[in-house]
């Protein structure tokens, strides 16, 4: 008996008794229903069949009633191997029909095969008659339609639980995977960069918001170790603490320095977690990192602006109390040298204090540029012009060694600016830039227009949105380091030789470019030269206004009453001496308090109120609104070391005021007093 018809409708049940028999060295063929195998034993007859009961198109039983009747196959033994037992009368039924044996699923691969040795070895030695079929065809469908209703029944109550439990599985797989989804949503599209590694710090998995901040590629990641991102930045104790703290299963967290593929670092919340199996071994780690690069440096930003502020306010401070002093000296020199005979020796030393009170009264203009104290006069200009007329002067600022390069975008690049001012930001840099390059070199200057975009300001962390005139200065020196370019706007700041520099020209290049509400960056290597770029917000053009020529004329008189309020009793008396020296009357106060006073006792003589803008009891402000109450009509005019700016009328209601800084000139102080009387 070598060969072995097996009739089975599961494909995974064909499959476990083919290998069963054929390692017991049978040969095995098979079909998935009763038609499919009388067709095979009609082609090949084989020498033993063993078939299930419930099966598509002809079913077991029906099977071995016609195997039974047929002339052709009655004799080979028929063997029932089903699972689809139902009682006793399944099995009688089965053997009525004609079968041989009838074996109830599921039995132990050995004991199945002992079953059918045991079969094999008795049929040989004992062949069974030929049993008879039911004796009438109506026996034998009712027989059959009570078993098959029976095992049927039996199979829905299966098939039911069967259903059942199907359907909580896939309840409960549904939500199993929409719980996956989430979380894998959570790290795919997550904000934070996530990193999983084995416990030897070799990658095995980085979310896109990782490769976004990183810039390499899934593949160039893969099974390298963590380690290839570090930087210098990053002192190695808190590696060492932070591998420390997750060996011994504990969450770590902390700020590293990492490198990005360009080589830049970029800084990060780093918390690393030890990650578990089902049995409690830590088996990776994952990294979740918050890119904090962009924090850092508004932080930085704000640092720096505080602290440029706090000395902004400092230098505003100090250039008042100088612009005093300076006004006393100036004034008093003045009167000095117009009072002296036109051979007298000291005549030539007074000169020279008024030259050198003129420089001094230019670092405190510089100081108030930089604290943005400095009272502008704003025009409206194409920056390319503004350039190109400034060459001259720099071909005789700049040594015959050093190239100059002018590149000026096409077209109007309209801006609002005090063409004073923005010539001296160039002129300070192109002084910056001789020094840096004793040897020669080029001096380069662009104009272009650039779009400022929210993308732009979210990555550079400055700027506003809106068109730009932008002005490229550079030039091929020494270069700066990193430290010298972090302390390069800082006011006193200098890397020339002592004597060599106030240490205040980019403070106030800084000063001015804020003032015009515009950005200025550095960019510099040591070596290779130094680049500035400065943006000015671009404005709708408008016509220039003509200047009024003004004629020479000489020191003007007057004979009309002034009041003057000023705390400094030297300034003071210097007016005084200045005014009544020209037919004025002076009545003087010491402060906004007086002054008040004065003015209510003499409001109907007094024509002209000359004030001081920082006084004790009250200021010049305040001094201004009580006056201009008591009499809408008098005249006044502002005197301070601060810049009109400082003064802040516009919050008041009365707007015909004027202004003179100081240091003045004795001549300047007398022309303006006419000036404000006549008009």
């Amino acid at each position: 008996m070598k060969n072995i018809l097996i009739v089975d409708d599961i494909a995974e049940n064909r499959y476990v008794l083919e290998k069963m028999l054929e390692a017991q060295q049978l040969k095995v063929t098979s079909a998935e229903n009763g038609k499919a195998a009388l067709d095979a034993a009609y082609a090949d007859p084989p020498d033993l069949v063993i078939s299930d009961i419930l099966m598509p198109v002809m079913d077991g039983y029906a099977l071995c009633k016609t195997w039974k009747a047929d002339e052709r196959l009655k004799h080979i033994p028929f063997i029932f191997y089903t699972a689809t037992y139902t009682g006793p009368r399944d099995e009688a039924f089965a053997i009525k029909l004609g079968a041989d044996r009838f074996i109830i699923k599921p039995q132990e691969p050995k004991v199945f095969v002992e079953l059918l040795k045991e079969f094999i070895t008795e049929e040989f030695n004992h062949p069974s008659e030929n049993k008879q079929p039911l004796g009438s065809e109506m026996e034998y469908f009712r027989q059959y339609n009570a078993i098959l209703f029976n095992k049927l029944e039996k199979k829905v109550a299966e098939l039911e639980q069967v259903n059942q439990r199907l359907n909580q599985e896939i309840d409960e797989r549904k939500r199993a995977e929409e719980k996956l989804l989430s979380l894998t949503q959570a790290v795919e599209e997550g904000p934070a960069a996530i990193i999983l590694t084995d416990l030897n710090g070799v990658i095995e998995y980085v979310n896109p918001k990782f490769l976004q901040v990183s810039g390499y590629s899934d593949q160039e990641l893969m099974g390298k170790n963590v380690s290839f991102l570090k930087t210098p930045e990053t002192h190695f104790d808190v590696y060492n603490d932070m591998w420390a703290a997750i060996k011994s299963d504990n969450v770590w967290r902390g700020e590293l320095c990492n490198k990005r593929k360009d080589g830049e670092m970029f800084w990060v919340h780093l918390t690393m977690s030890p990650l578990k199996n089902a049995d409690g071994v830590i088996t990776k780690f994952m990294a979740i990192m918050e890119d904090t690069t962009e924090r850092r440096q508004l932080e930085a930003q704000l640092r720096q602006s505080q602290k440029l502020e706090g000395i902004g306010q400092l230098a505003g401070g100090v250039a008042h109390d100088f612009n005093n002093i300076l006004t006393a000296i100036i004034g008093y020199a003045y009167l000095a040298y117009l009072n002296m005979q036109k051979d007298d020796p000291l005549k030539e030393h007074i000169k020279h204090i008024l030259d050198y009170s003129e420089k001094a009264a230019t670092i405190t203009k510089s100081l108030l540029a930089f604290s943005r104290q400095q009272t502008t006069h704003p025009a409206h200009f194409n920056l390319n012009d503004l350039v190109s007329n400034f060459q001259k002067l720099l071909r005789h600022l700049l040594r015959e060694n050093i190239e100059i390069q002018t590149k000026c975008a096409d077209g109007i690049l309209s801006v609002l600016v005090d063409q004073v001012q923005i010539e001296q930001v160039i002129m300070n840099l192109a002084t910056n830039a001789r020094d840096a390059m004793p040897q020669g070199g080029s001096f380069i200057i662009t104009t272009s227009q650039v779009e400022l975009h929210d993308e732009f300001i979210k990555t550079h962390g400055y700027g506003k949105a809106g068109s730009y005139a932008e002005i490229t200065v550079a030039d091929t020196g020494i270069g700066m380091d990193q430290e010298t370019q972090e302390k390069i706007f800082d006011p006193f700041f200098t890397t020339k030789e002592q004597g060599k520099g106030t240490g205040l020209g980019m403070a106030i290049v800084y000063g001015i470019v804020k003032k015009h509400n515009g950005f200025i960056t550095v960019d510099s290597e040591l070596g290779k030269g130094t680049r500035y770029k400065i943006l000015l917000p671009i404005v709708r053009a408008a016509e220039p206004t003509e200047k009024k020529k003004t004629e020479g004329m000489a020191v003007p008189r007057g004979t009309e009453t002034i009041l003057i309020a000023e705390d400094d009793a030297g300034i003071r008396d210097l007016v005084t001496t200045i005014l009544t020296d020209h037919g004025y009357e002076v009545i003087g106060s010491a402060d906004g308090e007086e002054a008040i006073d004065r003015f209510s006792e003499n409001k109907e003589k007094v024509a002209l109120v000359m004030l001081d803008g920082i006084m004790p009891k009250k200021n010049g402000k305040e001094a201004y609104i009580e006056i201009k109450a008591l009499n809408p009509e008098v005249k006044v005019i502002f005197m301070s070391g601060y810049s009109e700016n400082m003064i802040d009328l516009e919050a008041t209601k009365f707007k015909d005021v004027h202004f003179l800084q100081k240091p003045v000139l004795p001549s300047n102080i007398l022309k303006k007093v006419r000036e404000v009387l006549d008009n």
